[in-house]
C-alpha cells in the first residue's frame, strides 16, 4: 500500500489542478445569468443527458465517470458581492466551503483528464443544466421572492443574520446540484464520484498527502509542520485501529460520499462549537418549488440564526446511495464490461433494482445502509479527512485527538438523524408496469396558462419516460394549430423550445386547425417511414385537453370532414380527448371505429385533475405500436422495408397492432418474430376483442411465424391483428449502444403479404392541405 501511495503522489501532478475560477467551457453558463430555460431537475432528465455523453464519447465506465466530474462538476460556486460583470470578468468563482473538499477529491484521490468535449456533444442549455445538476453549492443570499416562497412574521424576519452591510442571508436559500427522484432528492454529483472512486479504489496515507506539493502550496508552514509532526509520530509507532488497519490512510470512496460531507461539518462547525453534539447541525428542512416542475430546491433554516448547510438531506441520501453502489459496481463491471453509468443509476432508482443483484435498489436503502455502513468506520474516515480538510479551510490547528472528539460528536448526531431521514424518504417497491411507446402530440384550449402547460408536459414526459424510450413529444397551439414545440425525443429540447416561444398561448380550441395539422403530420411521418424503410414503429397519440371549450356546429362539421380523410388514409393515429363533457367529441368520428379513440372525463380545469384522468386512461392503457406495410410500387420503383428491431424489459409487455386496412384483400399474411439472443421471450397473437391468444415462447435466436390465412372473412368484418411480446427471462447480455438497460431482451419483427399503401405520387410532393385531402379520397376509394 505504501508503494501505491507514493506512486500516486508522483503521478498526480500530470493532471490539471482544480482551480477556483470558472472553466472557459462553462463561462457561458454564468454570463448574464446564463441560459434561462426551466427544464425540470429530475432523474430522467439527468440520465438522458448522461446517456447522450456516454454514446458520443464511447468511453468505458471508469474513464467516463471521472471525465464527467472533471468536465462539468465544480462545487462551491458563489456570486461575488458588488462585482459587476464585464467583458473580461464574471462575478462567480468557486469560493464557498464545498470547493475545498471537491478539490481534495479530484486533485488527490481521483486524478483524471477531461476526455469529454461537452461543447461538441450538448447544446449550451444542456451543458449548463447538467453542470448545475452535478455541482454542489448553495445560493445563500436574499433574492426578493422570499415573501412568496418562505413568508415569515416580522419578528422572525428581524432575527435573520447579516453577512455584510448590504447582503442578507435568504431565509430559504437555494441548494444547487440536486435532482428529484421517487426516493427522495439527491445530489447526483455524489453518486458519480462514488462510482468513479469504486473503480479507482485506493487508500492514501495522510503523511503522503501532507507532503504532496499540490496540497502544501496554500497551507501555512506552521500548520503543516504541526500536522506532519503528529501524523509522522503515529506512523513511526505503527499504530493500528481496532480492525488492525493503518490509522493514517483515507479511502477515496469515503471522501466522495458520507465522510466527505461529515468532514465539512466537523471542520466548519467543530472549530466554532467544539465536541458539542447539541450545537452541531446536520440535515436540512427542504422542498421543491413545484413537485410537478422541480426547478429550485429550497432550504429552510433549522433556526433563525443558523446558516449551517454543510450536510443537507440530499447530500446524505446521495452519500448513502453512493456507498451502496460503490460496494457492488466493481463486481458488476466484472460481469459486464460494457456497463454504463446511466444504466447503473437508472436501475438503482427503479422498482426492479439492478439486474445483476435485484436487492440493490433505492427502495431497499435502509437495509443496505445498515449492512454496509458502521459507525466506527465512519468516525475513522471522517476524522482523517477532516484533519486534511481543516488545513486548507481554517487558520487554527486542531490536534488529532481533539479532531477525533469533534468527529465522534458529529457522527453521533448523524447516526441519530439518518434513521428518521431514511424513514421519511422510504417508498415501498412497487410491481413493474409497462409504459406505452408513442409519438405524443399535445394540444390545449384556453383553460391553462403557459406555466400550467409546462407543469403538465413535465409530468407526462416523466410518466411516458420520453427521455428513456423510443417515444417523442410535441406541442400544438390549440387555436392556430401551429407547432409550439416540434417533435422531440427529450424534455430538454421541449423546454428549450418553450423558452424560445414568444407568441401568446391559446385562448381557445380550434379543433379543425389542430386536426388539419395532425393530418399533415401523419402524411409526413408516413413518407418518412417509406424513406427509412420502416416496417413498424410507435403509434401517434393526439391528446387534446379541453376542459372548458365547446365546439361550434360549424367547427364540428369541418373537423368531421378532416377526420374522415385522416382515418381513411393514415390508420395508426389515436385521439384522446380530456373534457368535462365529451358528448360532442364522440360525434367527430362515427364512421371509422377502430379502437383508436379515448374519451377522458375530467371534473375541473386543474392540472392535477387532468393528470389523474390521463394517467388512468392513457398512460396505464395498452397503446400498441404499429406494424405497417410498404408503399405500393410507383413509377417503376419497388419499395422495401427492413426488419424492425425492438426490445422488452422483464415483467413488461410490448403490444403491436396491424390495422384492418393492411389485412383486406390479402390471402396470406406472415408476421415473423426473431429472438435476438439476450433471453427468452413470449409472443402472442389475437384478433380484435378476442380473449383467446395464440402464443409461442422463443429461446435465444429462435423464430416464430404467425400465418394469417384470408385474414378478412368478409368486407364488413375485419378486426385488427394484435400481438404482444413479453420477456420471460434475461441473460443480462444487451450490450450494444441502443441498449437502455443490460437486461432488456431484443427481437426483430418482419412481415410479408400486407396490403401495400398507395401514397406516393404527384400529390405527395405537394404540401397544400387540399391536395392531402384529395390524396386521402383516392386511398379511401380502394379501402
Amino acid at each position: 500500500m505504501k508503494l501505491l501511495c507514493l506512486l500516486f503522489v508522483t503521478i498526480c501532478p500530470i493532471y490539471g489542478e482544480v482551480l477556483q475560477s470558472i472553466p472557459a467551457h462553462l463561462l457561458a453558463c454564468y454570463r448574464r445569468g446564463g441560459p434561462q430555460v426551466g427544464t425540470p431537475k429530475r432523474l430522467d432528465v439527468f440520465l438522458s443527458l448522461v446517456r447522450r455523453l456516454e454514446l458520443d464519447s464511447r468511453l468505458d465506465l471508469r474513464l467516463f465517470s471521472t471525465s464527467l466530474l472533471r468536465s462539468l462538476r465544480l462545487d462551491g460556486i458563489e456570486n461575488a458581492a458588488n462585482t459587476p460583470e464585464t467583458e473580461f470578468l464574471i462575478p462567480y468563482r468557486a469560493s464557498a466551503f464545498q470547493f475545498h473538499k471537491y478539490k481534495i477529491l479530484m486533485d488527490l484521490f481521483l486524478p483524471t483528464q477531461d476526455l469529454i468535449d461537452v461543447n461538441e456533444m450538448l447544446t449550451l442549455h444542456e451543458k449548463c443544466l447538467l453542470h448545475s445538476m452535478l455541482s454542489c453549492s448553495i445560493h445563500p443570499w436574499e433574492r426578493g421572492d422570499e415573501n412568496i416562497v418562505c413568508p415569515l412574521s416580522a419578528e422572525q424576519g428581524q432575527s435573520i443574520s447579516t453577512e455584510s452591510s448590504n447582503r442578507l442571508y435568504s431565509r430559504c436559500p437555494i441548494e444547487i446540484g440536486v435532482i428529484q427522484t421517487p426516493w427522495g432528492s439527491i445530489t447526483p454529483g455524489t453518486i458519480v464520484a462514488a462510482v468513479a472512486s469504486s473503480l479507482e479504489n485506493q487508500k492514501v496515507l495522510v503523511t503522503d498527502i501532507l507532503q504532496t506539493e499540490m496540497f502544501k502550496e496554500d497551507i501555512p508552514y506552521t500548520l503543516l509542520d504541526m500536522a506532519l509532526g503528529e501524523w509522522g509520530s503515529k506512523l513511526e509507532k505503527l499504530e493500528l485501529d481496532d480492525l488492525g488497519t493503518d490509522v493514517s490512510d483515507i479511502s477515496n470512496v469515503w471522501v466522495a460520499t458520507l465522510a466527505g460531507d461529515l468532514a465539512e461539518v466537523v471542520v466548519n462547525q467543530g472549530a466554532r462549537f467544539g465536541a458539542s453534539p447539541q450545537r452541531i447541525v446536520i440535515g436540512s428542512s427542504n422542498k421543491w418549488n413545484d413537485t410537478l416542475l422541480p426547478r429550485d430546491y429550497y432550504l429552510f433554516m433549522q433556526n433563525a440564526s443558523s446558516t449551517d448547510w454543510h450536510m443537507t438531506d440530499a447530500e446524505i441520501l446521495a452519500g448513502i446511495d453512493g456507498l451502496i453502489l460503490s460496494h457492488y459496481v466493481p463486481i458488476w463491471v466484472e460481469q459486464r464490461r460494457t456497463l454504463r453509468l446511466s444504466q447503473i443509476i437508472e436501475m438503482y432508482y427503479s422498482n426492479e433494482g439492478v439486474s445483476f443483484d435485484p436487492k440493490v435498489r433505492a427502495c431497499n436503502r435502509q437495509a443496505l445502509f445498515s449492512s454496509i455502513v458502521t459507525k466506527d468506520e465512519l468516525v475513522r474516515e471522517t476524522s482523517r479527512l477532516a484533519h486534511i480538510l481543516s488545513l486548507r479551510q481554517i487558520t487554527v490547528y486542531i490536534p488529532v485527538d481533539e479532531m477525533n472528539r469533534i468527529t465522534l460528536a458529529a457522527v453521533t448526531v448523524f447516526m441519530d438523524y439518518v434513521s428518521s431521514l431514511l424513514r421519511q424518504n422510504h417508498v415501498e417497491c412497487l410491481a413493474t408496469r409497462s409504459i406505452p411507446t408513442m409519438d405524443l402530440i399535445l394540444a390545449t384550449d384556453g383553460s391553462w396558462n403557459g406555466y400550467q402547460v409546462e407543469q403538465f408536459v413535465s409530468w407526462i414526459g416523466s410518466a411516458l419516460e420520453i427521455n428513456m424510450q423510443k417515444s417523442s413529444i410535441s406541442l400544438l397551439h390549440g387555436n392556430t394549430g401551429r407547432w409550439i414545440v416540434p417533435r422531440t425525443k427529450n424534455l430538454t429540447g421541449l423546454f428549450a423550445a418553450i423558452a424560445n416561444y414568444t407568441n401568446d398561448w391559446p385562448n381557445r380550441l380550434n379543433l379543425p386547425n389542430v386536426v388539419s395539422t395532425v393530418l399533415q403530420d401523419a402524411r409526413n411521418t408516413t413518407i418518412q417511414d417509406i424513406t427509412d424503410m420502416r416496417s413498424a414503429g410507435p403509434s401517434t397519440v393526439v391528446l387534446i385537453i379541453t376542459p372548458t371549450d365547446r365546439i361550434t356546429l360549424e367547427e364540428l362539421e369541418r373537423t368531421r370532414e378532416i377526420m374522415s380523410s385522416l382515418r381513411a388514409s393514415f390508420f395508426d393515429v389515436y385521439f384522446a380527448y380530456a373534457a368535462r363533457d365529451t358528448t360532442q367529441l364522440k360525434n367527430i368520428n362515427n364512421e371509422y371505429m377502430d379502437y383508436s379513440e379515448l374519451f377522458l372525463t375530467v371534473s375541473s380545469t386543474s392540472v392535477s385533475d387532468v393528470i389523474s384522468a390521463v394517467n388512468t386512461y392513457l398512460v396505464k392503457n395498452e397503446i400498441p405500436s404499429r406494424i405497417v406495410s410498404t408503399q405500393c410500387p410507383f413509377n417503376g420503383t419497388n419499395y422495401v422495408q427492413v426488419p424492425y428491431e425492438d426490445n422488452v424489459l422483464p415483467s413488461c409487455e410490448q403490444p403491436y397492432r396491424i390495422h384492418p386496412f393492411y389485412l383486406r384483400q390479402q390471402n396470406l399474411i406472415q408476421i415473423q418474430f426473431r429472438n435476438d439472443g439476450q433471453g427468452r421471450i413470449l409472443v402472442c397473437m389475437w384478433r380484435g376483442a378476442e380473449t383467446s391468444h395464440t402464443c409461442q415462447s422463443l429461446n435465444e435466436r429462435e423464430t416464430h411465424t404467425f400465418n394469417l390465412m384470408t385474414p378478412c372473412p368478409s368486407p364488413n368484418f375485419c378486426p385488427p391483428a394484435n400481438f404482444m411480446v413479453t420477456a420471460l427471462s434475461t441473460e443480462n447480455l444487451c450490450a450494444h449502444v441502443d441498449c437502455r438497460l443490460p437486461h432488456q431482451v431484443g427481437y426483430y419483427i418482419q412481415h410479408s403479404g400486407l396490403r401495400c399503401l398507395p401514397l406516393l405520387g404527384t400529390a405527395a410532393r405537394s404540401a397544400p392541405i387540399w391536395k392531402v385531402l384529395w390524396l386521402s379520397l383516392v386511398i379511401s376509394l380502394v379501402y
